[in-house]
């Protein structure tokens, strides 16, 4: 396999703080790399400077061998990256249909909503937009959100908002997807279903996945390979058993005594 991301000593401080404290690591291609911490380890600043939303005191990030350290969020999304976020960014006052095709804005030549009032039903824009709706189908049914097709987001129960999210940043059909904390708020059921809808999303759609949860059994049950964190520093790396036994994850993350099911 060949790497699709490297990071190299990234390090950020905030205040004083250092929220990252030279962290390196590679996921290869086709891969489910999770990242796992405490609260406060550094999950999601690393997503936000691999997006481009944070700028790093210092490191390097490359995606597919081209550095990518400190592009703007719009183009980290270009290139092919995109992510869900651990509080939920939809517009909860438009359908699921109309935020998945606001997914699909990077791919539109003529503009999101212009396809939907061309008057001439034979028109580039409109030819466009029924493209757009034909792929944004796919994945509603892909990820099985046909009864929320409609629906305003408001209404829609956590866990189908989090799919909906999840079906708005495959819409942008990248080659990386950044998961932060998919399953919180889901119960058993929709956590196995998601755990399936992410092997998928690797296995069928061919898209590498980095994902930050708090779930261990889920983690331990998807991830090709696992990083740890804790206090902003890298503790541990490597494939799941070795993580789920390795001492400074047990001390500093799931606590001495505690192991994994």
């Amino acid at each position: 396999m060949s790497s699709i991301l490297k990071v190299e000593q990234l390090s950020i401080s905030f205040g004083g703080i250092k929220a990252l404290n030279q962290v390196s690591f590679e996921v290869e291609k086709g891969m489910i790399y999770s990242i796992i911490g405490p609260n406060g380890a550094g999950k999601t600043t690393i997503f936000n400077c691999i997006t481009g939303i944070y700028r790093p005191d210092d490191g390097k990030i490359f995606f597919k061998g081209e550095e990518i350290t400190y592009l703007k969020p719009y183009q980290v999304a270009r290139k092919g990256i995109a992510r869900t976020f651990q509080n939920i960014e939809l517009f909860s006052h438009m359908t699921t249909m109309d935020n998945l095709m606001l997914g699909r804005h990077l791919h539109m030549k003529t503009g999101v909503w212009r396809g939907a009032t061309f008057i001439y039903k034979n028109s580039k824009a409109a030819k466009e937009e029924i493209a757009h709706r034909k792929k944004v189908e796919e994945i509603i049914d892909f990820l099985e959100l046909q009864s929320a097709r409609n629906h305003f987001v408001v209404n829609l129960p956590y866990g189908t908002r989090k799919l909906v999210e999840l079906g708005r940043a495959l819409a942008l059909e990248p080659e990386l997807i950044l998961l932060d904390e998919p399953s919180a708020g889901m119960n058993m059921e929709e956590k196995g279903d998601l755990m399936f809808s992410i092997q998928d999303i690797r296995d069928d759609l061919g898209i590498t996945v980095i994902l930050v949860e708090h779930d261990m059994n889920l983690i331990m049950d998807i991830s090709d390979r696992i990083l740890a964190l804790n206090y902003g520093e890298k503790i541990a790396e490597g494939l799941p058993e070795e993580i789920q036994r390795h001492p400074e994850v047990l001390k500093a993350y799931l606590g001495e005594e505690e192991k994994v099911a």
